[in-house]
């Protein structure tokens, strides 16, 4: 394979859990348009995603703009189901959700990623996936459908190819590692109001619709979610990075099989595991909720296995 049979985005670092996300969101994209594409990661010391065949920056930005704004009619982004637009459904509510995805024409598969049926907090209301981030006054429903609905092509094809700048005042689903701004022995408050927030508006766009490779799933305890394990307050988040070009089908399976290897009797089957299927590197980041609010952010990501 050439440099001219695939298309390198390097603006998505893939040790970044928001980088990550937002490649699997560019998949996603060209899939609904019925291409096969396929993904892989370069192996260097920051990861980026590689597309083959290739595909135009203008092509790919094209694909996306589409696939958020079907994104928009996803039920579980429907604002009659929760007026709060917190994701907070009762189980009548939220049943309907979910059969509504799985059965209308409209794109269903963000609404089993995000909630699952029976699957309530202490309030009887619907309990999240792990990879809700947003508390207090920010409201999921409404920043996702901001993020779908305005980002444009050439915040797109910005944050596929360059460094990203933050220089947007866009409200953000809080993915991205930096936006964990710890400040205990810091000389300044970085969450001040003389530094506020910034985001990267395509790479957020991007990675809900990466986050349709995360489904989730009901337990007697809580909501768990592909990827992450832990408790609520204190959880991990796991990803591969794999060297052989995946498609959709196969990018699934990764995602569903790969965890931070342990010192048991299966961890050398699972690394034989992970070199056949041509993983090179897995990635952890730990998930933090605030004690006051339970806002979260993703820690820094480190290796907990990478290939020899």
């Amino acid at each position: 394979m050439t440099a001219s049979d695939s298309t390198l985005l390097p603006g998505l670092p893939g040790d970044n859990p928001l980088g990550f996300l937002a490649a699997l969101g560019v998949q996603v994209a060209l899939t609904e348009q019925g291409n096969d594409y396929r993904l892989h990661w370069t192996d260097d010391p920051i990861p980026y995603p590689v597309l083959t065949p290739a595909r135009s920056l203008d092509a790919i930005a094209d694909a996306v703009i589409d696939a958020a704004t079907a994104r928009l009619h996803d039920p579980v982004l429907d604002e009659s189901f929760d007026p709060t637009l917190k994701l907070k459904l009762k189980p009548n509510a939220l049943r309907e959700c979910l059969l509504r995805g799985r059965t209308s024409n409209a794109p269903g598969g963000l609404s089993a990623c995000l909630l699952a049926e029976n699957s309530l907090d202490r309030n009887g209301k619907a309990k999240p996936s792990d990879l809700y981030f947003t508390a207090g006054q920010q409201k999921f429903v409404a920043i996702a459908r901001t993020l779908l609905g305005e980002v444009n092509h050439d915040e797109i094809v910005a944050d596929l190819t360059t460094p990203w700048r933050y220089r947007s005042n866009r409200e953000s689903l809080m993915w991205d590692a930096v936006d964990d701004r710890s400040h205990a022995l810091s000389h300044s408050d970085p969450t001040g109001s003389l530094n506020p927030k910034r985001t990267n508006p395509g790479a957020e766009a991007l990675a809900v619709l990466g986050l349709i490779r995360y489904p989730c799933f009901a337990s007697p305890q809580r909501t768990l979610t592909q990827g992450c394990s832990g408790t609520w307050k204190r959880g991990r988040f796991v990803w591969p990075l794999w060297s052989n070009p995946a498609t959709p089908y196969a990018v699934r399976s990764l995602l569903a099989q790969v965890e931070a290897p342990t010192p048991t009797e299966g961890t050398a089957r699972r690394v034989q595991w992970y070199q056949s299927w041509g993983v090179s590197r897995v990635m952890q980041s730990q998930i933090r909720r605030s004690d006051q609010g339970g806002y979260g952010t993703f820690g820094p990501s480190r290796v907990v296995w990478q290939r020899d």
